[in-house]
Order: C-alpha cells, then structure tokens, then sequence
C-alpha cells in the first residue's frame, strides 16, 4: 500500500487497504465562538471533533437556544482539564481527563470549564449536532 498526501492529508491509493490519515491542526471545518473553538475532521465516514475550551468558557453562552432544535447526543473523552455538565434535569457531572462520557446537549443543558487549565474534549459521536446548535454563535 501506498500512501499519499492531499491537501495536507495522506491517503492510500490502493483500494484493497483504504487508509486515510487526517489531523486537527488542518482540520476540514473550525468553528470559533467564545473562549472556545471546535474543529472537525471527517474520517471513514464518521464525523470527529475536537472541543478547546479556554477558563471560564460556558456552552450556555456559545450555543443558540432553539425550542425547535432535536437534542444532540455526544459521546466523548476528556483529553485534558476539567469540565462540569449540568443536564436538563439538574444533575451535576464532573468530566476529568481520560473520563469517556454520553450525553444529550439539549435547550437547558450546560456545560463549563472547572479550574485555570484549558479542557480539551474529543468527540467521537454528535458532532453534527454540536455544529448545529453552534451555527450562528460563531
């Protein structure tokens, strides 16, 4: 097999072992709103998405509130920092690095950076969703 770079990224050129190889730091989208930023990738198919998210950033003052808007499931890993999710419910959650979390990111639900340290989320799941309810506060 072997591999070739396009626009920045490596992919194979036989069809018998398809390998694609992306980064973040080139990512296919970015979306920067404020003391946060979300880039996307697109690997296989499957959207991915990196969350950096500055001290004293909060999804309650990024996001655009909508009663139309389905909720978001996300699923992820915390890669660095701390974060503290607050579902619609109330419940109160704590995300450290190497957590892996589920959650629906839904009108009610919030989000926040906890300490001094950056927080940095991979999401592997609902990153669509996540864009959607981001469109327009960026």
């Amino acid at each position: 097999m072997e591999l070739r770079r396009q626009n920045g990224y490596a992919s194979a050129t036989a069809s018998a072992d398809p390998t694609a190889i992306k980064r973040f730091d080139r990512p296919e989208q970015l979306l920067v709103f404020d003391s946060g930023r979300l880039e996307v990738i697109t690997v296989a198919g499957r959207t991915i998405g990196k969350g950096s998210y500055a001290p004293g950033w909060r999804w309650s003052r990024c996001a655009v509130p909508s009663a139309t808007r389905e909720p978001t499931e996300t699923l992820g890993v915390v890669l660095s920092g701390q974060a503290r999710v607050q579902t619609q419910a109330g419940k109160e959650v704590a995300l450290t690095q190497g957590d892996f979390f589920h959650t629906v990111v839904a009108n009610g639900h919030d989000e926040w950076v906890v300490g001094q340290r950056p927080c940095e989320i991979l999401y592997l799941s609902g990153v669509e969703g996540l864009i959607r309810q981001l469109h327009g506060a960026a």
